[in-house]
């Protein structure tokens, strides 16, 4: 019992770090607007890696659009 305490112990502390970091990460870059496209899911994140070698966004998320073969591109901007 107590090697198990422990354990989740052990495992809660280690995502709480974890989410701290996310949530530092995510103070210092500035959420853009949502971009809709049209295509796969796979085509947002090509385009969203496009983006980020020439510095027009810091990083990004992609998420499938309401309607078929549609996504929504989100990009973070260095805050």
């Amino acid at each position: 019992m107590r090697k198990t305490l422990i354990k989740a112990a052990v495992v809660g502390a280690s995502v709480l770090a974890l989410s701290g970091i996310t949530a530092g990460a995510a103070q210092a870059s500035v959420q853009g607007p949502d971009i809709m496209g049209t295509g796969s899911f796979q085509d947002c994140m090509d385009w969203g890696k496009a983006l980020k070698p020439n510095g027009t966004v810091e990083d990004f998320a992609c998420m499938v659009g309401s309607e078929p073969n549609t996504y929504e591109l989100t990009p973070f901007y260095k805050g």
